[in-house]
């Protein structure tokens, strides 16, 4: 059962629209749909509390050191690595995909590694939402660039298309989250 979502991103207005700040897109979606009871800063991270997705976090340290916060949270509502999902962009996946995974290695996304670093597992749900495109020449300054305005339609989409892949977690667990969303396809063509 999971008990904490994890947007990933960077903190401060410089990031805010760029392509590795994803997680906290998908995390503002999730309030826009589940706006929070309750909000407050605790161990460098932003805490929301939501009636229908439960507790929210966005980490406020820069993404290497994603890790440093989300663990301080997690120890202070007892919460173990597999009952956390973390939610992040991913470079090696095509802009508007969607997988889903129960475990793994961070496949190269520092966040991520900051993350398994701290918890000495890797056995953390995740959501991978994808931002590859023909344009991605050097990684570290794609992933700090902003979206084009013909990508951003399809980031809007797969932002709302990751509210229902939380859903299906939350309700039925991360194997049906993966059965359901790892198979679909881009939404726009």
């Amino acid at each position: 059962m999971i008990k904490l979502i994890a947007g990933l991103g960077n903190p401060g207005a410089r990031y805010e629209n760029t392509r590795h700040n994803v997680g906290f897109l998908a995390i503002d979606r999730l309030l826009k749909d589940s706006p929070a009871k309750s909000e407050r800063m605790l161990h460098s991270a932003l805490i929301f509390e939501t009636e229908k997705y439960g507790m929210l976090c966005k980490p406020l340290r820069f993404m290497n050191h994603s890790g440093g916060p989300i663990a301080a949270v997690c120890r202070e509502f007892e919460v173990n690595p597999e009952e956390l999902l973390i939610v992040y962009d991913d470079f090696a996946l095509e802009l508007g995909l969607i997988r889903v995974r129960a475990r793994g290695t961070s496949g190269g996304h520092n966040g991520l590694e900051s993350i398994i670093e701290k918890f000495g597992t890797t056995h953390i749900p995740r959501v991978r939402l994808g931002i590859k495109t023909p344009q991605m020449d050097n990684w570290v300054d794609f992933v700090l660039s902003e979206f084009t305005r013909a990508e951003k339609r399809e980031v809007a989409e797969m932002i709302d298309l990751c509210c229902d892949v939380v859903s299906v977690i939350l309700e039925k667990g991360i194997t049906a989250g993966m059965n359901q969303f790892n198979k679909k396809q881009k939404l726009v063509e």
